[in-house]
């Protein structure tokens, strides 16, 4: 089991920019960041591209341009904390043991679980 000083769960945002933070004030600690999207979004950029300002595919990035120097990118999706051991559990990659944990996961779209969201989506109506 890898052990890290912080560990992070998510590489969106919010996630690489409390690496990207702490990296910055103490480049020696050991910090990494599970994610498991080949593609960082930019989300707040979202609501441009609603108002029709901004173009979508101008809101996707390769997630690993945006890793920070130094930070150990997991690409694997975190599936249980357990706070007593200090330790999340991966997919794939076994486990991993933290002295601080930054859960930062943010959202899954599912516009299916609201009833006639994705019809109104797919008739360009929202």
């Amino acid at each position: 089991m890898k052990h890290y000083q912080i560990v992070i769960i998510g590489g969106g945002t919010a996630g690489i920019t409390v690496a990207a933070q702490l990296k910055r004030k103490d480049k020696n600690l050991a910090i990494a960041i599970i994610e498991p999207s080949e593609k960082h979004y930019y989300q707040p950029a979202w609501t441009l591209v609603g108002a029709g300002t901004f173009d979508f595919k101008d809101t996707e990035r390769e997630e690993v341009d945006y890793i920070p120097k130094g930070v150990e990118w997991i690409k694997d999706k975190a599936s249980a904390i357990d706070p007593k051991q200090n330790k999340v559990s991966t997919e794939k990659s076994g486990d991993v043991s933290y002295d601080y944990l930054v859960v930062a996961p943010g959202l899954v779209m599912a516009p299916e679980l609201l009833p006639g969201l994705s019809e109104a989506m797919d008739k360009k109506v929202v």
